[in-house]
């Protein structure tokens, strides 16, 4: 990755400063556990760079709808800043819990369910265990569109990998794990987000 031209890093901020007015309010009792690192801003952050990848795909308002969801609740149920690869599920928990699931219709929310739970495991399985809540009892859990959560958590998963910059020492998102061309093309902007938004 190269490094931008002064030119060029002036109209990242610049465009990353007109973002910024999109970022949504995330109050702090949301969360388990308050965090710099998974915290408010990283929310913030994560869900900028959702509205923008949903932007750039085409997505219509209501799957937009789902993925935001998805960015503001992912963490919300973590125990802590170290690796935690179950956080999704308790992430889940919480975000019922706290009610914010409760305004969605049921297909929906079971989608945004799936992509905050599987957001914090590796991709291998999502596949399948979509299919697999294809026909489950539990309407809670049941997907009837499979196709669409993984579509979300596809996007949720690219959206919050674009600020691993947080992690410091040169982090970036890694090209080669990201799914959509347009999530890569944004990694000079996360890093210009983060700046203003640390």
């Amino acid at each position: 990755m190269t490094t931008p031209s002064d030119t060029e890093a002036a109209a990242l901020r610049a465009e990353a400063r007109a973002w910024l007015a999109r970022k949504p309010p995330v109050p702090r009792d949301w969360f388990l556990h308050r965090s710099r690192l998974h915290g408010v801003t990283h929310t913030q952050r994560v869900h900028v760079h959702a509205q923008r990848l949903a932007g750039e795909l085409g997505w219509s308002d209501a799957d937009r709808e789902l993925v935001l969801c998805a960015a503001l609740w992912h963490d919300v149920g973590r125990h802590g800043d170290g690796v935690e690869p179950e956080h999704g599920a308790s992430s889940v928990a919480r975000a019922d819990a706290c009610g914010l699931t409760a305004d969605l219709a049921p297909a929906d929310a079971a989608v945004v369910r799936f992509a905050i739970l599987r957001h914090s495991l590796p991709d291998r399985g999502a596949e399948e265990q979509a299919a697999k809540l294809a026909s489950s009892a539990d309407e809670a859990r049941r997907l009837a569109e499979p196709e669409r959560a993984m579509r979300v958590l596809e996007l949720l998963k690219d959206a919050d990998a674009l600020d691993r910059v947080r992690l410091g020492l040169g982090e970036c998102a890694d090209p080669r794990q990201l799914r959509h061309e347009a999530t890569i093309e944004l990694i000079p902007f996360a890093a210009a987000l983060y700046a203003l938004l640390a």
